[in-house]
This record gives structure tokens, sequence and C-alpha cells, in this order.
């Protein structure tokens, strides 16, 4: 795992944890931009480490 992955993946974890608690205290539908960031930065470490 490089640096990139490594910022990727931690993005990821901490965007759906602060989505998590947004959508306790606001609802799911006020943090949902929060979630898809996570879902991105996901879909970014998944396509960095597909590449040989």
């Amino acid at each position: 795992m490089n640096l990139k992955q490594t910022i990727y993946m931690a993005l990821a974890v901490a965007f759906l944890v602060i989505g998590v608690h947004q959508s306790i205290v606001a609802g799911v539908m006020e943090s949902y931009w929060i979630f898809m960031l996570s879902v991105i930065f996901l879909m970014l470490f998944r396509m960095n480490r597909a590449k040989p």
C-alpha cells in the first residue's frame, strides 16, 4: 500500500464516520453528500489498487 492508497482509505473511513455521526444528529438526507464522498474515495482507492 503506497501513500496515495493510504490517504484514499483514510479519507473514505473518516467521511464514513462523519456521515454516520451526521445522520444520527441531522438525518440521512442531510448527510447523504458525506456518504457519497466516502464512496468516491473508496472507488479511488479501488481504482488505484487495480493498476499494476
